[in-house]
């Protein structure tokens, strides 16, 4: 079974830098709402 660890971040910094490099760590950005950009990435025990 598949396993997903979570993150909150804000919108309000410059978002696009922060977001490529989430997204090179192996985050995936599911949601953005209020402010706030919800990302998961799966890992394994």
């Amino acid at each position: 079974m598949k396993r997903y660890e979570y993150k909150t971040v804000s919108t309000f910094w410059k978002p696009e830098k922060k977001l490529n490099q989430l997204g090179y760590d192996g985050w995936e950005l599911v949601a953005v709402e209020s402010g706030a950009m919800f990302l998961k990435r799966a890992y394994e025990d």
